[in-house]
């Protein structure tokens, strides 16, 4: 891209093959194997090394369809193990913030560098950095440089599938005839910020590839798309539309939900399930210094399963004051849960989702009294204490809706141990 002046740089750095490679740096065994990590409740394939992908194995496809495979060519399956995840997820990026504070964490393995300011040589400059971070967290990386967010998404897409630039590469070095058979072979919906909507709208008009989005008419583009695809069609010509946030942005809502390791017909069975989901989100909430003005529950039958009934039922309250609060949230799930349940039915996935977020400033109620200001007080800080305690002691306290056969629990079957998170389970040699 030669013809155009590139003033801006920034760097995406991702994690090859995130959660393969943590299982790989403490069962070196397996480096040269086929592996493949499976989502909650050992659904489907969310992580695939190169060796299972070379085996035909695709991503997102259930693991029953693709057993098979696996067990002929003696694939390594693990359960999804968060825990030790987002923990080597968290050293790779305070590892990164060491090299540039201006860094955007944009997912659990990838994140956007700003590079102004920085010398010239980047590519040496990035290689230095993918060394460290191989060297202190045991994580390999590429890095994808560009002029713009996409730019550097595309770039990344290159430094991991061509072994030749030794995961590094630099977009704007291309000159633009090359850049324009490079979008040739790259499907418009493989585009950061193109999802599978706006590429089968695109693909209606006769826009299949990123040559054809690049050539297109912006006008179309933003009839089309919106606001959104008129970024993504600028940035793709080299101007930045969408800058660098190292302040993440408040979060607009909380979700947490899963699908249940057994269906679930009792109502116990199904207030435990959401009062650990509860338990989570709130942590969040705390963590982020929140407060929920909307709560929302949701719970579903198994619409997979044939000649049996499919229902979704779920509520929605909304508060006249935010609260924060374990105390107050996980009574309250337990009476919508209560609302919206019928009997009679097998449930396989439950939820729920706080909303209307609002920052969460600590102040006294002037239309309360004293005592009672004393009281919501006195709540806030037993709360803050139950979790501090179960923080340390790996959830030892409960509430009695917790209790329970852990029915709703997911399978994880093929779960390693966490090694960085748990002293029960560190690794012994």
């Amino acid at each position: 891209m030669s013809s155009i002046l590139r003033t801006k740089k920034i760097a995406l750095v991702d994690c090859n093959s995130f959660y393969v490679s943590c299982e790989r740096l403490f069962n070196p065994k397996i480096r040269r194997k086929p592996v493949v990590v499976l989502s909650n409740n050992d659904g489907c394939i969310i992580s695939r090394s190169n060796e299972a992908k070379a085996l035909g194995i695709k991503m997102g496809e259930p693991y029953f369809k693709e057993k098979d495979i696996i067990i002929k060519n003696k694939v390594e399956v693990f359960s999804s193990n968060y825990s030790l995840y987002g923990d080597l997820s968290r050293r790779v990026m305070r590892t990164l913030k060491r090299f540039n504070t201006k860094i955007e964490v944009y997912s659990i393995d990838e994140s956007f560098i700003d590079l102004a300011g920085l010398p010239f040589h980047l590519r040496n400059h990035m290689q230095s950095l993918r060394q460290k971070v191989k060297s202190w967290t045991g994580v390999p990386v590429c890095v994808g440089i560009g002029s713009t967010k996409v730019l550097a998404k595309l770039a990344n897409r290159i430094a991991k599938k061509y072994t030749k630039f030794d995961g590094v590469f630099d977009i704007d070095e291309l000159p633009y005839e090359r850049y324009c058979k490079l979008l040739q072979s790259v499907e418009v919906g493989d585009l950061w910020g193109i999802g599978r909507q706006s590429a089968r709208k695109l693909n209606h008009i006769n826009i299949n590839s990123s040559y054809d989005f690049y050539q297109a008419d912006i006008g179309i583009i933003e009839t089309l798309l919106g606001v959104n695809g008129k970024k993504v069609y600028q940035e793709l010509r080299g101007n930045s539309c969408v800058p660098i946030e190292s302040i993440p942005p408040t979060r607009q809502q909380i979700v947490s939900s899963r699908s249940f390791g057994a269906d679930l017909k009792d109502f116990d069975e199904l207030n435990q399930a959401l009062t650990n989901l509860a338990r989570k989100a709130i942590n969040k909430l705390n963590d982020h210094k929140l407060a929920t003005t909307t709560i929302t529950v949701f719970i579903y039958t198994n619409p997979h399963k044939k000649n049996k009934p499919c229902i979704h039922l779920s509520k929605t309250v909304g508060m006249t004051t935010a609260i924060q609060d374990e105390s107050q949230i996980i009574p309250l799930i337990s009476k919508i849960l209560k609302l919206i349940y019928k009997p009679g039915y097998l449930f396989y996935k439950g939820g729920i989702v706080l909303s209307n977020l609002v920052k969460n400033y600590p102040q006294q109620d002037l239309f309360l009294t004293n005592k009672d200001n004393q009281k919501k007080i006195d709540s806030a800080n037993k709360s803050n204490a139950i979790r501090s305690v179960n923080k340390r002691f790996n959830e030892s306290l409960k509430y009695a809706s917790e209790v329970g056969n852990d029915k709703w629990k997911p399978r994880a079957d093929f779960r390693s141990n966490r090694y960085t998170t748990s002293w029960t389970e560190l690794l012994v040699i």
